[in-house]
């Protein structure tokens, strides 16, 4: 029976957990770059709320709503909630 490697590495989870958070945010802010560019680029200058050029009004007024409605989404969806406690660190307090 092969015995385990003492300087083996066990991952924390939360680090799992923080890596996939951290992807998700670049994922989620790229994309909100992207689509604002292209806002930015594709709509004329026509006034369309407020008298604001069209790429204004839907640059900077809906894409971003859209964007927080979805932000809350992802996060419900997409983060799961990690307890930043340590479980060890509780027992040893108990003892």
């Amino acid at each position: 029976m092969k015995e385990p490697d003492p300087m083996a590495f066990d991952e924390d989870p939360r680090m799992k957990a923080g890596r996939k958070s951290l992807a998700l945010a670049w994922i989620f802010f790229f994309c909100y770059l992207v689509v604002i560019m292209l806002s930015s680029y594709l709509f004329g200058n026509e006034p369309l709320v407020w008298g604001l050029p069209r790429w204004v009004a839907v640059g900077n007024i809906v894409v971003p709503a859209l964007f927080v409605i979805l932000l809350i989404v992802v996060a419900e969806k997409g983060i799961p909630d990690v307890p930043l406690t340590d479980d060890d660190g509780e027992e040893k307090k108990d003892e």
